[in-house]
């Protein structure tokens, strides 16, 4: 499967080998001439969305990538956007030293849009596991915390 980047694009998912999207016609592209996305896996509002994708380059070991996309109209307001997405990459460059931290491979701009390409972490996120699972017992939270506080020290 290939994903739109189209962040308009309501239906992103094309299959393997289209060269436009089927369902806004944007051309399928590789990101930074090696980042093929195959997969949304969330949409972020105004704000953008994040997607999963292989790596070309390093044997189609998966990443993810998050794509900025704000909705603002105002320049100042798109410049301060782009200028926290920065920020967020320089922070991720620093803190990906740790092993709980998602390193970050790549930051550039393409199409008038930016991206940040980060380790992929198989699992699920916290929201997922409280939808599947329900409420975490006084222990498991304790656990969570217990995990959660070395990093938070690290940062």
């Amino acid at each position: 499967m290939l994903c739109c980047l189209n962040p308009d694009c309501q239906k992103p998912q094309n299959p393997d080998g289209a060269k436009f999207c089927q369902n806004c016609r944007t051309e399928l592209v590789l990101l930074g001439g090696h980042y093929r996305v195959i997969q949304l896996l969330s949409d972020e509002g105004g704000f953008g969305r994040t997607y999963l994708a292989e790596d070309e380059q390093k044997l189609n070991e998966l990443c993810v990538v998050k794509q900025l996309v704000p909705q603002l109209q105002e320049t100042s307001s798109i410049g301060k956007a782009v200028a926290l997405f920065g920020e967020e990459a320089k922070r991720l460059q620093q803190l990906g030293e740790h092993l709980q931290i998602p390193t970050l491979y790549a930051y550039f701009s393409q199409d008038n849009y930016f991206y940040l390409v980060q380790q992929y972490i198989e699992g699920q996120n916290l929201s997922q596991e409280l939808r599947q699972k329900g409420a975490l017992s006084e222990r498991q939270i304790m656990e969570l915390l217990l995990d959660i506080l070395p990093v938070l020290k690290f940062i």
